[in-house]
């Protein structure tokens, strides 16, 4: 597909996201959204799991109950009032629908008053969206939080991505190596990296491998780090790894300054699964960035997308 045929299929499905951000209050039937962007069913579906990594009856859903998370945490609204405005037809539809996502009911989401599993809108603008060539889906990205934990590994003093002279794609490979050739990353477990960026602004920081663990002393020969609770903005990064610090780029460049929240100085975390293996030609994983959440984002993003749609 060449770069102008790609930016025209990004548009068209961007025309559908405009109408689903407009209308979730509304039923939204695949059918329908296939016709907005002049596509058959099959081919929209197809189309839409092909650039973004999902399927688009899951990301309408999430959509709704983020939206619903969200204004119980920024609103007062009665809890029936909040499902029937983000296209529950009850309040036992939502009630349900609401737990199995989120793990709790809505009233206990609400004194919780944490941000947690909240899946964000995508964004097609061309002038927002990665590089094409980065050759790495367009990232979904959600607001979530984490209790303290704590992981032991080996950790090691690096130069990142904002550095002027960076030396993390030697450094960190490299002490995930050793690790792994030491026999200390149990198949079955996640992988951890730890970025302890919580002394600020700096050109150097550490930078630990390894999985977490419930004990509080380090087996022989590995480190133990208490990582404290935070709410993060979640990056899941699908695509080749050497895309990855250029994706980041663009979350830091492109998606923040647009988003409703600011990153803070804390610990950054990548994610692996058990099974990573970076020589694989595209990877999964996610990337946890430290963040405040100060207005609401997908309330926001509606707002907006019905002021354009009135001009």
């Amino acid at each position: 597909m060449t770069p102008s045929s790609r930016q025209t299929q990004l548009g068209r499905i961007g025309k559908v996201l405009d109408y689903i951000h407009l209308n979730l209050d509304k039923p939204l039937a695949v059918t329908s959204l296939a016709r907005i962007g002049g596509w058959s069913r099959w081919q929209f579906n197809r189309v839409f799991a092909f650039e973004t990594g999902q399927c688009v009856g899951q990301y309408v859903r999430e959509l709704r109950l983020s939206l619903a998370a969200e204004m119980l945490l920024f609103t007062d609204q009665r809890i029936i009032d909040i499902g029937l405005a983000c296209g529950f037809g009850s309040d036992i539809s939502f009630s349900r629908s609401f737990k199995q996502h989120f793990g709790c009911p809505p009233a206990q989401y609400r004194r919780r008053g944490l941000p947690c599993l909240l899946s964000t809108p995508l964004c097609l603008n061309p002038a927002l969206l990665p590089d094409a060539s980065l050759r790495a889906r367009v990232p979904a990205i959600r607001l979530d939080s984490r209790p303290a934990f704590t992981v032991a590994g080996r950790s090691e003093k690096i130069r990142g991505l904002f550095s002027s002279n960076p030396d993390f794609n030697v450094k960190v490979p490299a002490l995930w190596g050793s690790l792994s050739a030491a026999g200390l990353l149990p198949e079955e477990r996640p992988r951890f990296g730890v970025l302890d960026l919580s002394g600020g602004a700096g050109p150097e920081f550490h930078y630990l491998a390894g999985v977490e663990t419930g004990e509080a002393h380090a087996p022989q020969g590995l480190e133990v780090l208490q990582v404290p609770a935070q709410n993060y903005a979640v990056v899941s990064f699908q695509g080749p790894i050497r895309s990855l610090a250029e994706i980041l780029k663009w979350f830091f460049n492109a998606w923040l300054p647009h988003a409703g929240c600011k990153a803070v100085y804390g610990f950054d975390l990548e994610v692996y699964p058990p099974e990573f293996d970076a020589r694989a030609p595209e990877v999964s994983m996610e990337y946890w960035i430290p963040v405040v959440l100060e207005t609401p984002l997908i309330t926001g993003m509606h707002q907006s997308v019905k002021s354009c749609s009135t001009r």
